[in-house]
């Protein structure tokens, strides 16, 4: 990782972050179906996800609804479980001492149980647009398996 000025988040060099998104569809693509015996794979290269698109815009809003906030944990997410791979994500503002903020007003020390059947303003946001559906296709990230139409109808 590099740290080319002190404070700023580090980053990753672009052919490090090639190797990552291949090792992410190499081991992906070695899963194999239910049947641990099959050498089929679960799903074909193009149906491996890929990435989450965040609009800045959404970031910026919700620092501003959450400036106490820390971080954000993104959670993954099936919106619709007819379209099993379309992964979203969650975007949840994370406290001081690395707690999920789940809802806004709510006693902290309310258990779970409590805190469902009570009515609160959630603080989970669904912002996000998955990959593929919301892709850059030509990035060195992607692959060079760019076709994503069968996984915009496939259906388990």
């Amino acid at each position: 990782m590099n740290k080319a000025i002190t404070g700023t988040p580090p980053t990753i060099p672009l052919d490090e972050a090639i190797k990552r998104a291949a090792t992410w569809r190499d081991q992906v693509s070695k899963l194999s179906s239910d049947d641990s015996r099959s050498e089929t794979p679960l799903l074909p290269p193009q149906l491996i996800f890929r990435a989450i698109n965040i609009n800045m815009s959404d970031i910026d809003w919700l620092k501003r609804q959450h400036p106490d906030a820390k971080s954000v944990r993104l959670y993954l997410s099936i919106p619709d479980p007819a379209f099993p791979l379309q992964i979203c994500g969650m975007l949840v503002p994370v406290d001081a001492q690395n707690q999920d903020i789940l809802t806004q007003n709510i006693d902290k020390n309310a258990s779970m149980e409590e805190i469902l059947k009570s009515v609160v303003t959630s603080t989970i946001y669904d912002f996000t647009q998955p990959c593929p559906t919301m892709c850059n296709t030509p990035s060195p990230l992607f692959s060079d398996t760019n076709n994503i139409d069968p996984y915009l109808r496939y259906k388990k």
